[in-house]
């Protein structure tokens, strides 16, 4: 008899690992997009500001179908920013994370994705003067295209003859740019920027 009760102990105990598992697994933690970039973990969540959420001590990010109550105070360290209040809605985030109490989680680290700026606007390139810049061959119009998207975006689809170079494998690769400083090198990507 002892011996069922033993059995039935470690089957009732690997069922209730299995269903907490189970409810933490369902819980996203990366936004479709940003999974596109960057690799996830349980401590990190990636995603955008529920709107109008921002308090002095809490924030609510969406990340895919999970919305995360996320506390921070004085000791979380927020990155270019004095309070999460300073962010506009939708801003897209990462926030590193210890568990909290019941559906919350505290944060250790927010920072946010900035728009990226040009420095001039006459270096945004419209999309006519892309269109007549394609009908001309890469060595005739002295051009380079660059799909700063990642790998699956630039497979489903991309401009012709653009070179896929992602954004963030640039440093890496910068020494392979034209050394012509007279080549127009046009990037397109996607995202919130």
């Amino acid at each position: 008899m002892k011996r069922g009760k033993k059995w039935l102990n470690i089957l009732l105990t690997g069922a209730a690992v299995f269903l907490l598992t189970g409810q933490v697994m369902a819980k996203e933690t990366m936004t479709p997009i940003c999974a596109e970039c960057h690799k996830g973990d349980s401590q990190t969540i990636w995603g955008t500001l529920v709107p109008g959420s921002q308090t002095n001590t809490s924030v609510r990010v969406q990340a895919g179908k999970t919305v995360w109550n996320v506390l921070y105070d004085k000791n979380s360290k927020l990155n270019k920013m004095a309070t999460v209040k300073d962010l506009r809605d939708e801003k897209a985030v990462r926030v590193q994370v210890r568990p909290g109490s019941g559906d919350s989680v505290y944060a250790v680290e927010i920072s946010y994705k900035p728009n990226y700026k040009f420095k001039n606007p006459e270096d945004i390139i419209t999309i006519n003067e892309m269109a007549e810049l394609l009908e001309k061959d890469p060595r005739e119009g002295n051009y380079l295209i660059i799909d700063a998207r990642g790998y699956d975006n630039f497979i489903e689809g991309h401009l012709p003859n653009a070179v896929l170079l992602p954004y963030y494998r640039l440093q890496a690769f910068k020494e392979r740019l034209p050394a012509d400083k007279d080549t127009l090198i046009a990037t397109y990507c996607r995202g919130y920027s």
